[in-house]
């Protein structure tokens, strides 16, 4: 079982620490809007750096373990960061705009494959472009569509 399940829901992903790792880092789930994730990558030299920052609240087993909230306040710019690592080569990072967390480093059993998978349902979110369309806001009986205000004239 890996140390994370990530959720991909309508309009959110829901990263879920499972097992003891809900314990060691203090959070049942995070939930992220798609139009928060900026990038979500595979980095496994980011996650054997670890945190920067003071850990609270958390878990913390130098050079084995990792789990929680970390802040790094005393910078430009302040991060507020959340991870659960273990194995470094396993992790994901997510970096984020608007959310309580700017950063979300995670572990899960197919970084690369969770990756893509992140990825499609964000590109899936993304509203159409409307230039592609031909009714420009037409009412259900098509009154203000251009095809049929060009029929009654």
């Amino acid at each position: 079982m890996a140390p994370v399940e990530i959720d991909l829901l309508w309009n959110a992903l829901r990263i879920r620490p499972t097992g003891w790792h809900r314990v060691w880092s203090l959070r049942r789930q995070i939930d992220v809007p798609y139009e928060q994730v900026i990038s979500v990558s595979y980095e496994p030299e980011l996650a054997r750096n670890g945190p920067i920052g003071l850990r609270l609240p958390g878990t913390n087993a130098p050079g084995y373990y990792t789990a929680g909230t970390y802040w790094r306040f005393w910078d430009t710019p302040k991060v507020r960061s959340f991870w659960v690592r273990r194995h470094a080569e396993n992790c994901i990072t997510l970096q984020l705009e608007g959310n309580h967390f700017d950063l979300i480093c995670v572990e899960v059993d197919d970084p690369e494959a969770e990756v893509a998978r992140i990825q499609e349902a964000i590109a899936n979110h993304r509203p159409a472009s409307t230039e592609s369309g031909s009714h420009n806001g037409a009412s259900a009986d098509g009154a203000g569509d251009e095809s049929g205000n060009a029929q009654r004239m």
